[in-house]
């Protein structure tokens, strides 16, 4: 009362104080979000003393294959060793070197930097969720209020910390960055088109759509479905009858612009994808083969719904990674939850559509969501069920609550809307709290994981691989055995229940057998196959395994090479028969070997593999059959991946900078010394 008449007859007073108070409003909102990313912080501490896990060794091994990387030519080789995509996925392999240059290393610094991104992206979100807000006309106040909160659930949501802190998921993370960047500029230049100034809208559109896109796709290939993810904000956002956004009289430059920028990238794609699908159908060599395309898109639904229920109700504990046991859905009927979960779907997607005129955030939230799941979640035949394909998916399901806590007129009381927001945010940094803990003990979080998801063959191997890196073999072989129970043809359960018996001193006849039916049967024959083979080959000189010797690891040997898979496969073919080799050289039988290494040259004929295998020859006493093996290579036609992707460049750059011919050469000058001396020595 005394505001409005001490301004009644000030109007310039009165405009003075409201900018005044707007000011204040936004700096509080601006510390409270400096605040939950202090407490983001603190959350995921406990976190940061975890370990590397799974795909991180494979995905980061490029930092110290070819050296440290210290000058260009290392340089451009690491950045075109990236093996997650046919892209390489090249951005999130040059901020890998934010954290090393060598391998192997910490992964401390890996883990504050993915901690530091996330940080970043609850920023980014909140700045997002703002600007739609205010395109959708809720009151300064209650959108700022709204985005933060909206921000600061979805920062410490504990379904994304095994996101964050697996490392290699920084792929995932960065393509959420440069998305959310994408949207952030495709709104600024929106806003400059509306108000006339449509050369620098298109500047804006086109940067964001064009520049911010191409980095999402370098990131990971979900970035392709950012003209989509623009067309939900329009169809949810922008395009309503009362958004300031709204292009009311489209010109004819900006028909043309959106088919350049959004729907040609869409159809592109699309081809694209159309052209993966004879390789998609023909599941050889594909570790998911055991189901069809038809049978994993009548999983998905299942699994949608399942990340949707984590997401809705956070817990401090999943099975993380160990989800490999998933139940496929074979028919609409079996299991029963197949059918309603497509009927779930449909539902959600129906309601998308239907609420996008009253309910925009809502819509935006479930369309987008859905939108963000088509690449990982339909047809491509990667692993049924993934927690982690939920990071940029997730982004604007908070804003529906966030928005109704902060406009509602049901919370009346003035301490009813902050209390609720805080009780939120609270319970959920306490579940991330104890989450970032579990993943900074690995020991407790393989043994947590078997716990939630006994059946899963990967977290039996996982914790059956621990227990014996403390060389504590008797638990590992009742893990792995009771995991055969469940599996009985589970090949990385079946080998390593091998390794653990011989690590007990005896492997059993019937471990023999069933790794010998194993090495007949299996369809995908990794680096597991040969990892293990070659442990027991290593292990042989000092006999510490009854049951064990090296007729019987021929046997082995030559049971995988009856594997028609393994027989279809070069580089599968080319290890074993390399195996072969190295262990016709420990018996001391060096024609044997060099016969051996010649036929794997001959599966796949690789310098890398040439190279390693003359090396073998000449530690082994041998460098006369070593230069034999170089000469057998020089008459092969070398081996090079086809078709454009990042792997063929890398072939291509290794020939230019004549990688591989100058260490052929060097190791031939070190054996042909070798052989000289040997020939010189009384």
């Amino acid at each position: 009362m005394l505001y409005h008449r001490f301004t009644r007859h000030q109007p310039g007073l009165r405009t003075l104080l409201m900018i005044r108070s707007v000011s204040r409003n936004e700096l509080a909102a601006g510390l409270a979000l400096w605040a939950l990313l202090g407490l983001a912080w603190l959350a995921y501490h406990p976190g940061l003393s975890g370990s590397f896990l799974f795909d991180d060794f494979s995905n980061l091994a490029p930092l110290g294959a070819y050296g440290p990387i210290r000058n260009w030519n290392t340089f451009v080789t690491y950045m075109l060793s990236g093996i997650s995509s046919p892209s390489g996925r090249p951005v999130a392999m040059l901020t890998f070197l934010i954290d090393a240059n060598n391998w192997p290393t910490s992964p401390y610094p890996f883990k504050v930097t993915n901690v530091l991104i996330h940080l970043l992206n609850g920023a980014l979100l909140a700045w997002l969720s703002l600007r739609l807000l205010r395109v959708l006309n809720v009151a300064a106040r209650p959108a700022t209020w709204a985005a933060v909160l909206a921000a600061g659930i979805w920062l410490l949501h504990p379904y994304l910390v095994g996101i964050t802190l697996y490392v290699v998921q920084r792929m995932a993370m960065l393509d959420a960055l440069f998305v959310m960047a994408a949207l952030l500029a495709y709104l600024q230049g929106r806003g400059h088109w509306v108000a006339g100034r449509q050369r620098r809208g298109y500047l804006w559109m086109s940067f964001g759509i064009g520049g911010f896109g191409l980095l999402a796709v370098l990131s990971k290939g979900n970035g392709a479905l950012l003209p989509l993810f623009v067309l939900i904000v329009e169809a949810t956002i922008l395009d309503r009858a009362d958004s300031p956004l709204r292009i009311v009289a489209p010109t004819r430059g900006w028909r043309i612009w959106r088919w350049l920028f959004l729907y040609l990238p869409l159809l592109l794609f699309a081809a694209y994808l159309i052209h993966l699908l004879p390789g998609i159908l023909d599941s050889t060599g594909n570790k998911n083969a055991q189901f069809t395309v038809w049978q994993r898109l009548l999983t998905q639904p299942r699994a949608l719904l399942d990340y949707l229920w984590h997401l809705i109700a956070p817990r401090a504990y999943t099975a993380g990674l160990d989800t490999d046991n998933f139940p496929l859905s074979t028919s609409l009927l079996h299991p029963w939850t197949t059918l309603p979960a497509i009927l779930g779907v449909c539902g959600l997607l129906a309601l998308g559509w239907w609420s996008r005129r009253r309910y925009p955030a809502l819509a935006l939230a479930i369309l987008f969501y859905f939108a963000a799941q088509l690449l990982e979640s339909t047809f491509i035949p990667l692993e049924l069920y993934f927690e982690y394909r939920n990071y940029l998916p997730s982004i604007f399901l908070p804003l529906p609550l966030a928005l109704w806590i902060a406009t509602t007129p049901r919370l009346r009381l003035a301490w009813a809307r902050p209390a609720l927001g805080v009780t939120v945010l609270a319970l959920l940094a306490l579940l991330t709290w104890q989450r970032a803990t579990l993943w900074g003990q690995p020991f407790l979080q393989a043994k947590v994981w078997y716990a939630i998801n006994p059946t899963s063959p990967r977290a039996e191997t996982s914790l059956a691989i621990l227990y014996m890196s403390r060389n504590d073999y008797r638990p590992a072989v009742r893990v792995l055995a009771a995991g055969l129970a469940h599996h009985p043809d589970n090949m990385m359960l079946t080998l390593n229940l091998g390794l653990a018996e011989c690590g007990m001193g005896r492997l059993a006849p019937a471990t023999y057998a069933r790794i010998e039916q194993v090495l007949r049967t299996t369809r995908y024959a990794g680096s597991v196959v040969y990892n293990v083979l070659n442990d027991f080959i290593a292990d042989l000189p000092a006999r510490r395994c009854a049951g064990l010797d090296a007729a019987r690891v021929a046997a082995l040997l030559d049971a995988g090479l009856s594997n028609p898979h393994i027989q279809d496969n070069g580089a599968w073919k080319q290890d074993l028969l390399a195996l072969r080799g190295k262990l016709a050289l420990q018996q001391h039988h060096p024609q044997a070997a060099l016969t051996a290494f010649r036929a794997a040259l001959a599966a796949r004929p690789r310098a890398a593999a040439a190279l390693h295998e003359a090396a073998e020859l000449g530690i082994a006493g041998q460098p006369r059959l070593g230069l034999a093996l170089l000469d057998y290579y020089a008459t092969l036609k070398p081996w090079h991946p086809s078709g454009f992707n990042v792997a063929h460049l890398h072939a291509l750059w290794l020939e230019h900078l004549d990688f591989y011919p100058q260490q052929i050469a060097h190791v031939r000058t070190i054996l042909q010394e070798q052989a000289a001396a040997a020939h010189t020595s009384p």
